[in-house]
């Protein structure tokens, strides 16, 4: 299926889009972050439509990353 990744730069906040080819949602968050990542691009995802522009939630993975320890 194809999915559009939208999303930002973590850094500018610039807005991020590109269209993936992927299996399922978490396939095409993880090629999107990849992508993004190979454009020194740190992707924050805000949505991932699917097909009939049906919107899928999904985050990515820097932003689940866990806080630092003091």
């Amino acid at each position: 299926m194809t999915y559009l990744i939208v999303g930002l730069d973590r850094n500018t906040l610039t807005p991020w889009r590109r269209h993936v080819l992927a299996a399922d949602v978490a396939t095409a968050v993880r090629l999107g972050c990849a992508r993004a990542a190979a454009q020194g691009v740190q992707l924050v995802v805000a949505a991932v439509i699917g097909p009939d522009s049906n919107v899928v939630t999904a985050v990515a993975p820097a932003a689940r990353a866990k806080p630092q320890a003091a």
